[in-house]
């Protein structure tokens, strides 16, 4: 981000001074008045709700430091009210980053009888160097208190200052929250009139630069006032108003897409990020290209790993798979949250975030002469990149490869198993920053698998061995994203770990299955698909009532989880993790000598916005029965007024899905 540096306001006018008071508790009687409510609401009135934010107030002053940089100080106040699971809502975590200065932090519990209990200083708890899933150590502090005796209908209050060294790079004012209604929510932000003016006019020509998101906000309400005194013109500030009232609770639904696509909020960006090459040359010159060292230790490597390659593509696949095997870890210290490790450190120590992989990967390619690019990614479940909107909205990155055939390919190094010309679902179909080598840059949107792409092919060969024991041989082959998420499962499996993941794809049917064998293609060999063999005896797939034997061969009815479905309705789209299609074939012997056919089931074929249903019965004479199955989910998204019929449409796949063939005995 640029220094301002105003220097006309060093002759005019003293650095602004910051001061908050100690304490900022709200008047509660006074905010009656402010939101037009003689008393405050009842759980009746709110009966979904487990508490009610009454006031959330943000006010954010803009100011000049003493080296001249723009800065701002933000003060939050928040009311809630508890109606019930108040535990959900007694304890409070306010994050700061390693720039940052948390201060002036306060907080209450208000009882029903009006008595208060505030919280004690030493009930404030710091945590540093805190972690997460997939970052390993990280200098963010998190701050974290407990109200105190809290009980229903009680009334809880925080307030804290925020000074941010690199203020709205990052910044968002949240709205809309899940599952809380808000009465009112307040966004002030002041800034002096100076760092506003045009720079023809002695100012810094500072812009407020933000985008308003699924909702009507409309423009703030602009006044001017005096900072300091009435006859100082250059102590006058000019400050921007949003008020909100009576804001419903976001109420998610299961299986739907990024929730930035429909929860109301305002993001910021810095004055001076106009286009995405304003950002770009702020990121890659500030944070990446001063640690794309290339070394004579990196083209040796590069080399090594290329030995015997000829083919262009054979190099980028052997790089792109080296870096691959390298243990994910993310450190963030300092600038370690935007900056790359150098190449050379990240090979010596063998692990790294994305973007340590990213830069190493880049290196190496570089170093064999082939072009490749870093590009910074916000994946799917984390939001959208609005490209209308410079701002920064990235949370990963990846490499963009290019041949001199003039083909392209997106690489993601922090996927294992994941072949050249793939990517994983979170990148997929989303807008990202491409940066080249001279710090301009391109958002591109990530192409997207399709249903034909991710496939698992399932057939079963059934053989009936007497009345109490089926022999199953059953080989599944899979594709696309199937493809690599299942060889990053079975990597490392354990013999009894696969055991009980054979036993586990047929648990629901057969629980007395034993498995027999089982196999699975090369692991590394990324450019195939994944074919995996096991074969079952099983004591109960024949099942006998009256003179009829139901024929119980398919223990694949319907894969993964439709639970989610059980709801009424639905407001928002449904979306998939990627669109995909299952193929079965099931192949069944009979002994004619023991058995005939009774009664097989009917052709089906369903069908509805996204998704696709087939099941074939033929009967092949001799004993020989041939089943035919296809479910697809043709897209990732599927509106969400479609979903009573997706619901119907699963509903009766389910029921043709366990539909037997039934047997009886010969005499």
């Amino acid at each position: 981000m640029k220094t301002i540096l105003l220097l006309a306001a060093a002759i005019l006018m003293p650095v602004i001074s910051i001061s908050c008071s100690s304490s900022s508790f709200v008047d509660l009687e006074s905010l009656k008045t402010e939101l037009g409510v003689k008393d405050f609401p009842e759980q009746k009135d709110y009966p979904d709700a487990d508490a009610l934010v009454l006031s959330e107030v943000h006010n954010v002053l803009v100011y000049i430091d003493n080296d001249y940089k723009v800065r701002t100080v933000e003060s939050v106040t928040r009311v809630v009210k508890l109606f019930r699971n108040i535990e959900d809502n007694a304890s409070v975590e306010i994050w700061s980053g390693p720039n940052d200065k948390l201060t002036n932090l306060s907080a209450r519990t208000i009882k029903p009888d009006g008595s208060i209990i505030e919280v004690k200083d030493e009930d404030f708890h710091t945590i540093t160097g805190n972690g997460s899933d997939y970052v390993f150590y990280s200098d963010r502090k998190k701050t974290r208190f407990t109200f105190p005796g809290i009980e229903k209908n009680c009334i809880v209050e925080y307030h804290y200052d925020m000074r941010e060294a690199y203020p709205f790079i990052q910044d968002q004012w949240d709205i809309q929250e899940e599952d809380l209604p808000k009465l009112r929510a307040d966004y002030t932000l002041t800034v002096p009139v100076l760092l506003m003016a045009p720079e023809s006019q002695g100012g810094a020509g500072w812009s407020w630069r933000y985008m308003v998101y699924n909702c009507d906000l409309g423009k703030p309400v602009v006044k001017q006032q005096q900072f300091a005194s009435e006859s100082a013109s250059i102590d006058r500030n000019v400050t921007f108003d949003w008020v909100q009232t009576n804001i419903p609770a976001f109420k998610p639904d299961p299986r739907m897409p990024s929730y930035d696509k429909y929860v109301r909020y305002v993001r910021f960006a810095p004055s001076d990020w106009k286009t995405w090459n304003d950002i770009s040359d702020w990121y890659y010159k500030q944070f990446f290209q001063p640690h794309l060292i290339m070394t004579d230790e990196i083209s040796a490597k590069a080399k090594e790993i290329t030995s015997g390659s000829t083919d262009e593509l054979d190099k980028i696949e052997k790089t792109y798979e080296f870096v691959q095997k390298l243990t994910y870890i993310a450190i963030e210290i300092g600038k370690g949250g935007y900056a790359p490790s150098e190449p050379q450190k990240v090979l010596e120590r063998k692990y790294g975030d994305c973007k340590d992989k990213s830069i190493l990967l880049l290196s190496l390619l570089k170093s064999l002469g082939i072009k490749a690019k870093p590009v910074l990614v916000l994946t799917s479940d984390e939001g959208v990149v609005h490209a209308d909107f410079p701002s920064w909205e990235f949370n990963h990155m990846i490499v963009k490869v290019f041949t001199q055939s003039g083909k392209s390919y997106w690489l993601d190094p922090t996927v294992d198993h994941c072949p050249v010309g793939e990517i994983p679902s979170g990148d997929e179909g989303v807008n990202a920053l491409v940066m080249n080598d001279d710090a301009t840059s391109t958002i591109e949107t990530i192409p997207s698998s399709r249903y034909t792409d991710n496939v698992e092919n399932i057939d079963l060969k059934v053989k009936i061995a007497g009345t109490n024991e089926t022999d199953f041989d059953i080989t599944m082959t899979f594709k696309g994203q199937s493809n690599f998420e299942t060889r990053s499962f079975f990597y490392e499996k354990t013999h009894d770990e696969m055991i009980k993941f054979c036993k586990s794809l047929v648990a629901n049917e057969y629980l007395n299955a034993s498995v027999e064998d089982y196999s699975f293609s090369d692991l590394d060999s990324l450019n195939n698909d994944l074919v995996f063999n096991f074969k079952l005896k099983v004591p109960n797939a024949l099942e006998k009532q009256g003179d009829m034997i139901f024929l119980n061969t398919d223990p694949f009815t319907l894969r993964g989880d439709w639970s989610w479905l059980s709801r009424d309705k639905r407001t928002y789209d449904i979306e998939f993790n990627y669109p995909y299609t299952i193929n079965k074939t099931i192949e069944i012997d009979i002994p004619r000598n023991q058995y005939k056919i009774m009664n097989m089931p009917k052709y089906a074929y369903l069908t509805s916005d996204g998704l696709y249903y087939m099941k074939n019965y033929e009967d092949a004479g001799d004993g020989h029965i041939k089943i035919l199955e296809t479910f697809s989910v043709k897209s990732r998204d599927i509106p969400a007024g479609s979903y009573t019929k997706m619901k119907s449409l699963i509903e009766t796949m389910r029921t043709k899905a366990s539909e037997k063939i039934v047997l009886t005995a010969n005499q």
